[in-house]
């Protein structure tokens, strides 16, 4: 016995005799009889004119009838002698048929007529029981076909038993039905990160094109007939005006997909002829009869292929660009172009090539969606791994935020306190009567140095403070430098005066500059009071500026203690500033000359230090003009 898996069918003949009826399964594809426009299951074929059909195969395209019309098949099946349980399954014809076995109807699908008034399509399978140890079949499908734009036995008959059959087609539909659960899935994730994104676009084409497909596997032929199946009072046309409205709308919802992944990169202008093609093939499937609609397949077909070629031309600019996306794009729309190409070449109205393949396009659309689901993988892993390292930076960010805190704490409990405590009691004994009037100018002299540091203190806390807040808000103007080098000598004069220290300036008048003045007035403040706090008793504080072209230097040079290499460095830094008693073991914070470097670079400027220990330091100010 022969455990069969195809059976060639010659000149109307199907020998099964040696066929393994237990097991075996037979496809019943090859040369079949056929009688245009004559039903012949209640007449004798004798004398009727025939001819050789290929089946599975359309009669307009092989003996050049019409498509619609009507016709009937004829197969002559040989079997063993004892057989049981064997049946036929023809997976769809189109449009109607009704099935007989020796002369005796055994099955219909739809409703067959010569006149299409009588006439009814379906959209289903059919399977028709096999008369147990029946040695020789006669099997006749009559056809009718008055609104589809193919005809006749569309795919090829199967012989087996009916267990055998249905456990077969079971697991087809199963697979079929995998796709298309597949499908809905990845279309209900991309339409939820549609709304978690509102500029993605991307992500709604591209959960319409699995809709689509989705749709479409369950209602095609050679599907699972789910959605059929399902709803079995909906008629045939419906179905088939979904099948191809999906098929036709991805026309425009694939290029619409590329073209809002890569704006810069893809055309707009082509875009628009895919929207008018698209448009115009769902119009026509919504206002006409799927006879009209069905012919515009391979308009579609056409326009999907220049789709991928619109893809790929601007993807490879993208890429070309830095666009790391458009390489994993790319490669996904490479990757499914070969299944969908096969489809188009099995289902062409102008040179259809059967090479028995299924399930191309739900394939080649979910290779696709797996270089997508990468792309989003990545994303989130690269997403992951930047939070790892923010989270790592703000940590460190608040660490030293901690710190600067604490200092500025210290700052306040104490250096600002102290003066404070010292001014309210010499009040409280001049007031008293402790002290002389004398003794009070003597003792409110030092007050008021005190309070000239405790100033530029509670300045730089208040600066520092807005700038943490709000950011450092710098505002460009025009001001006169010397106005602002003048008003700072004054301040500091009678300090200057109390340690025998020469303060002077070279700066000239009219020496207008465009920066922030605030800043520029803070940092010259600061580092006069810094070079009264090192320098010695008789020394010296010279201010000078040295302007170009493109730039201004303003130095501030005293002779005092200077500074040591790390102690310098340690200047730069918030966290690490040192606080030094001045040369009278005056207080400080440490906090000031690393505040005027931060605010300089802020408003593009630069602070220079240079210091030689016991010599003296230069601090300047570089600004650009």
């Amino acid at each position: 016995m022969v455990n069969a898996s195809a059976q060639d069918v010659n000149r109307g003949v199907a020998d099964l005799s040696r066929f393994n009826t237990e097991s075996g399964f037979a496809r019943l594809h090859g040369e079949w009889k056929f009688y245009w426009n004559q039903f012949l299951s209640e007449n004798n074929f004798q004398g009727r004119d025939e001819i050789l059909m290929q089946v599975p195969g359309s009669w307009h395209r092989q003996a050049n009838f019409p498509i619609k019309g009507f016709g009937t098949y004829r197969l002559k099946i040989l079997l063993p002698a004892k057989h049981t349980g064997l049946a036929i399954r023809f997976p769809v014809v189109s449009s109607s048929a009704r099935f007989f076995i020796n002369g005796s109807l055994m099955e219909q699908s739809g409703a067959v007529s010569r006149k299409e008034d009588d006439y009814q399509p379906t959209l289903r399978s059919t399977m028709i029981a096999v008369p147990d140890n029946m040695e020789e079949v006669d099997l006749v499908v009559e056809v009718s076909n008055f609104s589809y734009f193919s005809s006749g036995i569309a795919q090829t008959p199967e012989l087996a038993r009916a267990t055998i059959i249905v456990a077969r087609l079971s697991s087809s539909n199963g697979v079929e039905n995998f796709f298309a659960g597949s499908l809905i899935a990845m279309c209900v994730y991309q339409l939820i990160m549609f709304f978690l994104y509102h500029r993605g676009k991307s992500y709604l084409w591209l959960c319409l094109i699995c809709l689509g497909v989705a749709l479409r596997a369950m209602t095609v032929h050679g599907g699972s007939f789910f959605l059929p199946n399902l709803f079995p009072d909906v008629s045939w046309e419906i179905w088939k005006k979904l099948e191809f409205g999906s098929v036709y709308g991805i026309v425009a919802l694939f290029p619409l997909y590329i073209y809002a992944l890569f704006k810069e990169q893809a055309p707009k202008k082509p875009l628009y002829a895919f929207l008018v093609v698209s448009g115009f093939l769902v119009t026509a499937v919504v206002f006409t009869n799927q006879f009209l609609y069905g012919q515009l397949l391979d308009v579609a077909h056409l326009a999907l292929l220049f789709g991928f070629i619109y893809a790929v031309y601007s993807i490879i600019p993208a890429w070309r660009a830095g666009n790391r996306d458009a390489r994993i794009i790319l490669l996904g729309v490479l990757a499914s172009f070969p299944f969908i190409l096969i489809e188009i070449l099995q289902n062409s109205m102008v040179s259809r090539v059967n090479f028995g393949l299924v399930y191309l396009v739900e394939i080649g659309v979910l290779v696709f969606l797996l270089f997508q689901v990468y792309l989003l993988a990545n994303h989130y892993a690269q997403a992951y791994s930047n939070l790892e390292k923010l989270v790592e930076e703000r940590t460190d960010e608040l660490m030293t935020a901690n710190t600067v805190k604490d200092r500025l704490l210290s700052v306040v409990s104490h250096d600002i306190k102290s003066p404070l405590n010292s001014l309210r009691g010499i009040l409280q004994m001049y007031n008293a009567k402790a002290i002389s009037k004398d003794e009070f100018e003597h003792f409110s002299r030092h007050v008021e140095e005190d309070l000239n540091t405790t100033t530029i203190l509670v300045e730089n806390i208040l600066y520092w403070t807005a700038s943490q807040l709000k950011g450092v808000q710098l505002r460009q103007e025009a001001f006169d430098l010397y106005t602002v080098v003048e008003e700072n000598v004054k301040l500091f004069k009678t300090a200057a005066q109390r340690k025998n220290i020469t303060l002077t300036h070279t700066t000239p008048k009219n020496s207008i500059i465009n920066s922030d003045k605030n800043i520029v007035n803070l940092v010259i403040r600061n580092l006069l009071s810094n070079a009264l706090k090192f320098s010695f008793e008789g020394g010296k504080i010279q201010i000078s500026t040295e302007r170009s072209e493109s730039e201004i230097l303003i130095r501030v040079r005293d002779s005092g203690v200077g500074m040591d290499e790390s102690t310098v460095e340690a200047l730069s830094e918030p966290v690490k500033a040192v606080s030094i008693a001045g040369t009278q073991d005056e207080k400080g914070t440490g906090l000031g000359i690393s505040l005027c470097k931060e605010y300089l670079e802020k408003a593009e400027g630069e602070l220079l230090i240079e210091s030689v220990k016991g010599q003296g330091s230069t601090f300047t100010i570089k600004l650009p003009l």
